[in-house]
């Protein structure tokens, strides 16, 4: 049985060759389908991986509360009178910590780096489930005496002091001597675009106590960036969010302020990604059915071309059932080629794309499967038809054409 089977892939590859330009050609539709939803799907792919990390870093059970950017140079809505009317009408928040930031340059040890200062409280650590490698992070008291304390990012650490622990050394932020009390444990180096998912890159960060962090132009001394909430439990998130929009637009006496919702997000992401895979789904499905109909065609010519080859073949004791799996055979080996060759491209794309577009792609052996399986499947489903022409020659009538 194996070597019937090897015999008929000979066979069968050898009648492909013989008309090398007119199989090649057979196959480019469905080359290009399955590289477009290759390629198409590694974009998809890499944008939902992105979100979900994105969304892992700020974590489905919290909101955050972030004033709106200004067009006529107004100070931002929020104040840290906000979020403390937040914490205490929220029944399901656990933590709530004001955020107000500023981009300056840090210098320590006779070193310089740039760094995202972060004014807040010692609830921020709870809030943004920010861990601490070494030290400790702001306490209660740093915040209410307002002292000069800071804790580095684990890149603004590694910058400043590569060589010796940060722990009891000064940086000098903004203009200012603070003494370094903690380092953040690192996170991942993947970052938010920018849009509604922006998560902060706390490697490159600098936590300060509230309200020792210079508003600079704003003159309100209580004046805040966001309010990053934590509750309980994430199915409470969609309530919580509702209360929270409810008190701030109270308490500011403004709508100048974006409530953003980490699992909502995502929630409509997923939605967005069915939609796309939907479109992506139906352009491939259109150029390998363009494909599968060109693999028709050529089949059927080669049908009629090879009309007395059937004849003998049959006569000589060849079965219908061989004749068409003879035929069969070689319509899926130019789809699983155009399938291998399509992947190929698609792999290659995406590569490029990342490349040249900046944009993360990601591919998953599951995608690349199924592009091989249903370009296989073309084959053989557009090439049932000449099988069966093939099959169905009468021996003898097959021999009488020329």
């Amino acid at each position: 049985m194996k070597r019937a089977h090897a015999s008929l892939l000979r066979l069968a590859v050898r009648n492909l060759l013989v008309h090398k330009l007119r199989s090649t050609l057979s196959i480019v539709g469905v080359v290009f389908g399955v590289g477009a939803v290759t390629a198409v799907s590694a974009v998809g792919e890499g944008a939902r991986r992105e979100a979900l990390d994105q969304i892992g870093d700020l974590g489905i059970d919290t909101i955050t509360v972030r004033a709106k950017a200004s067009v006529d140079g107004a100070p931002p809505a929020l104040r840290a009178q906000d979020a403390a009317a937040v914490r205490a009408v929220g029944a399901d928040v656990v933590a709530v910590a004001p955020v107000r930031e500023a981009l300056a340059p840090v210098q320590g040890a006779g070193r310089t780096t740039d760094a995202g200062v972060v004014g807040t409280t010692a609830d921020y650590e709870s809030a943004a489930r920010l861990r601490i490698s070494s030290g400790r992070f702001l306490a209660g008291l740093d915040v209410e005496e307002r002292k000069r304390v800071a804790v580095l990012g684990a890149s603004v650490a590694s910058d400043l002091f590569p060589l010796t622990d940060p722990r009891g050394q000064r940086v000098l932020v903004g203009g200012d001597w603070y003494d370094v009390v903690g380092v953040a444990e690192g996170r991942g180096g993947r970052r938010g675009r920018g849009g509604p998912i922006r998560s902060r890159d706390v490697n490159r960060a600098v936590f300060v106590p509230l309200m020792s962090l210079d508003r600079g132009a704003d003159p309100r001394p209580d004046g805040i960036d966001e309010i990053v909430l934590r509750v309980d439990d994430a199915r409470n998130v969609s309530r919580s969010a509702e209360v929270v929009k409810a008190v701030v637009r109270r308490t500011s006496g403004s709508d100048a302020f974006d409530v953003i919702v980490p699992r909502e997000i995502l929630r409509q992401k997923e939605r967005t990604q069915r939609i796309f895979n939907v479109v992506t789904g139906a352009i491939a499905a259109i150029s390998l059915l363009v494909g599968g109909i060109g693999i028709m065609n050529i089949m059927l010519a080669s049908v009629a071309e090879r009309t007395r080859e059937v004849g003998i073949r049959r006569a000589v004791g060849a079965s219908r059932r061989d004749i068409a799996a003879q035929f069969l055979v070689e319509s899926s080996l130019l789809t699983a080629t155009g399938g291998v060759l399509g992947t190929l491209l698609g792999i290659a794309g995406s590569f490029a794309i990342q490349r040249l577009a900046g944009w993360p792609t990601a591919l998953s052996l599951e995608m690349l499967a199924t592009g091989l399986v249903t370009a296989t499947a073309v084959g053989l489903g557009f090439g049932f038809y000449p099988a069966w022409e093939a099959a169905h020659l009468e021996p003898m009538d097959a021999l009488r054409r020329d």
